[in-house]
């Protein structure tokens, strides 16, 4: 600015800039541009030509009322921060107040099956883990408020008393969680080295299978419990070596199945006889597809009580697929014949929709063309058939939006009629123009009814809940009223011309 040497330059150079700090993204630079404003305010005062000098104001004036603006508002989206931060913080700091009473409102951790070792320490692991979760929880939100407050502008002084009551907070949440988590993996590493010095001894003659399952359940326990790494990496690896001496003992054990090859022969034959018998039974039709169930299901639970092994297992189980399926393809056929029935129904039910609809476009080509009387008889005989059909809700409501269109349009030509038998009448009859007096006045009282109907129509199409097809539905109806009213203001013309030309003569 020092280098311009007019006084109009440096006022734009200094107004440009004032400009270009309220611009900024985020944040604007309130405080170059204060500094900036009190400078051009001395400006002002040096030698200016009048227009140059109230152009230049007035740019002054409305950046120093913007920048006011922009100061409030971020002074309010700042106060509103300040206050959702306080009422969290308000918030959290109750529920450490009222700490032991929301752990008996929480449910108990679902620690999944208790292994036996843990039985009798179930409830302290509960509960330890339920303080725990909810210790978690607390610890989450005081460090999603720092954050959040980190990044909130504010009063360094108002921040700073936010983070004086969480570091408050977190004095009382942490050290108790740290202890908690301290207690619960101790307790839980002494138990599964209690489990493994019990169970793994020796020639241990437990069952693999249970050893196994306590194995899951001491690991499963380990993924819910809030352990500490140490105890967590600690227990896993004991326990893996468990897994690893459970399979050297299953290899000794499967030398003592291939003595059990004989049982298991003899009885897959035992079994694949009951199959066979059962497959005769029923393609003879001995027995019916409940029976035949009941029957597989009762060979299924002898399979599960005598000896068998997997391949025998896989052979069975393949012949009493081949059964089902059997069965399966007898019910399949019966119902494939029960819906071709079905959609026989539904086949004369739609024709006897489109038969309907047929009607009522057919009475509504030749509406003009029959006489009042015939028109408004097949009219009711019509709205009768559609009272007294099986149509269901939807179906319903498309033919009686159809016949509300083609009742509308019946009720215009005998109108019609009734109008052309009233302007035949002689000119010279002294009572015409009465008649005519009245058809006029029962014109405009129908045109004010359509003007009332397209209304309601308008505001109804302007409701933003409607479907798309009942704003088509509503597009088409306003269509119908508008050719409506357009013809019944051509009428109304032609009455009054008409009525005009009597008067003339008279």
């Amino acid at each position: 600015m020092e280098n311009l040497l007019q006084v109009d330059a440096k006022v734009k150079y200094a107004l440009d800039f004032m400009e270009s700090s309220l611009a900024q993204s985020g944040a604007p630079h309130f405080k170059a541009f204060w500094e900036v404003r009190n400078i051009c305010l001395q400006l002002f005062k040096e030698n200016l030509s009048p227009l140059v000098r109230t152009q230049l104001w007035t740019k002054y004036s409305e950046l120093s009322k913007e920048a006011r603006r922009l100061k409030e508002m971020l002074d309010e989206q700042s106060s509103f921060a300040a206050e959702q931060i306080e009422i969290a913080i308000v918030a959290l700091e109750n529920d450490i107040k009222l700490f032991e009473e929301q752990v008996t409102k929480i449910a108990n951790p679902d620690l999944g099956p208790i292994p036996t070792r843990l039985s009798v320490k179930a409830l302290f692991y509960q509960d330890t883990q339920k303080r725990l979760n909810l210790l978690n929880v607390q610890a989450s939100r005081v460090n999603a408020l720092r954050k959040e407050l980190i990044k909130t502008d504010m009063r360094v002084r108002q921040k700073n008393k936010f983070f004086q009551r969480l570091s408050e907070i977190g004095d009382q949440v942490f050290p108790l969680r740290k202890e908690l988590i301290k207690e619960v993996s101790q307790t839980f590493s002494d138990d599964v080295e209690a489990f493994i010095e019990d169970s793994f001894k020796g020639n241990f003659d437990d069952s693999l299978f249970a050893l196994r399952e306590e194995i899951k359940d001491l690991q499963g326990i380990a993924k819910v419990l809030t352990l500490n790494t140490h105890a967590f990496t600690h227990t896993r690896m004991r326990l893996s070596e468990c897994w690893d001496k459970i399979k050297l003992a299953e290899k000794e054990r499967k030398k003592e199945r291939a003595q059990l090859k004989a049982t298991f022969k003899q009885n897959f034959y035992l079994v694949q006889a009951k199959i066979h018998e059962l497959k005769k039974q029923y393609e003879s039709s001995e027995l019916s597809d409940d029976q035949a169930y009941k029957h597989l299901d009762e060979i299924s639970k002898f399979m599960r009580n005598v000896e068998l092994g997997r391949d025998e297992i896989k052979a069975l189980r393949s012949e009493m697929f081949a059964v089902k399926d059997q069965i399966l393809e007898k019910q399949k056929a019966q119902e494939q014949v029960r819906l071709q029935h079905e959609q026989e129904k539904e086949k004369q039910r739609k024709a006897k929709i489109e038969e309907v609809k047929n009607e009522i476009e057919q009475l509504g080509n030749n509406a003009r063309s029959l006489e009042a009387q015939e028109l408004a008889t097949a009219r009711d005989e019509l709205a009768q058939k559609i009272q007294n059909s099986s149509f269901n809700k939807f179906e319903k409501q498309e033919v009686e939006r159809l016949y509300k269109s083609l009742r509308s349009l019946i009720t215009d030509v005998l109108s019609d009629k009734e109008e052309q038998a009233l302007l035949s009448l002689s000119e010279d009859d002294r009572q015409s123009i009465e008649q005519l007096r009245e058809v006029l006045k029962q014109r405009k009282e129908r045109r004010q009814a359509i003007k009332a109907q397209l209304e309601s129509l308008r505001k109804a199409g302007g409701v933003s809940g409607l479907d798309f097809e009942k704003a088509m539905n509503n597009n088409e109806l306003i269509k119908s009223e508008k050719e409506r009213l357009e013809k019944i203001n051509q009428g109304i013309q032609e009455i009054e011309n008409k009525i005009v030309q009597f008067q003339k003569k008279k």
